[in-house]
């Protein structure tokens, strides 16, 4: 059997205060000694334990103040969604599943928890991707109305992973946007995203979803064409 490390010792000992409450975000951990003492461990042990829940997103570590739990979770899932990509070598079409499941979802939830402001805001991308100047001003705005989506959701792991992916969908919805056009399918795909924001604006659930099926047709049609090459 497998003898357990000093630091996961510490580590599964931090774990299972949070998860019992005994331990909230923003609250400050004991000093490295005490928790030493308490486990019967190294101080070494303790440092490297913290260390390593500081880049899981667990521990905020700031310089003269001492350690807090935090729950910053992005960054971390941010580089191994990335490294997940990578290593996978996932294709556009992965990637395209993934985000018609969580911008369905997104959209469902969204009916119910948009605010005003959010639905101005959506309403202001709309606008300004209809006047966009530039592939690359449209690239911008084309993202910000997806994620505006998202965050209307209110769901925090939803908002987390399609951030989390920010980096792959940048080159993503920039190639793409280059694909479809290849089809002559600019007016489609700018219909879709006005379709999408309207409904939205009008908490209209159904043709919501046909709007963002609609979407995700210019896609997958596509995504088709270029396997044909």
């Amino acid at each position: 059997m497998q003898q357990t490390k000093a630091y996961e010792k510490v580590i599964e000992h931090i774990k299972k205060q949070i998860i019992n409450h005994d331990l909230t975000i923003g609250e400050k951990l004991p000093p490295e000694r005490e928790i030493s003492e308490q486990l019967g461990v190294s101080r070494n042990s303790v440092r490297e334990a913290i260390h390593m829940l500081e880049m899981m997103g667990f521990i905020s570590s700031q310089q003269g103040a001492g350690n807090y739990v935090s729950c910053n979770f992005e960054k971390n899932l941010v580089e191994s969604m990335s490294m997940m990509f990578i290593l996978h070598k996932l294709d556009y079409g992965s990637i395209t599943q993934l985000r018609f499941a969580l911008e369905m979802q997104a959209f469902v939830l969204a009916v119910d928890n948009i605010s005003k402001e959010e639905i101005q805001k959506i309403g202001e991308y709309i606008l300004n991707l209809d006047r966009g100047k530039t592939e690359e001003e449209c690239v911008i705005w084309d993202k910000k109305i997806h994620y505006a989506i998202a965050k209307a959701s209110h769901n925090v792991l939803i908002i987390d992973i399609l951030q989390a992916l920010s980096d792959v969908l940048d080159t993503y919805i920039t190639d793409m946007r280059r694909e479809i056009f290849k089809d002559d399918n600019k007016e489609k795909l700018q219909q879709a995203h006005k379709e999408i924001a309207k409904c939205m604006i009008e908490k209209d659930l159904e043709g919501g979803r046909k709007a963002i099926e609609d979407h995700f047709d210019i896609i997958n049609s596509t995504l088709e064409r270029m396997k044909t090459r």
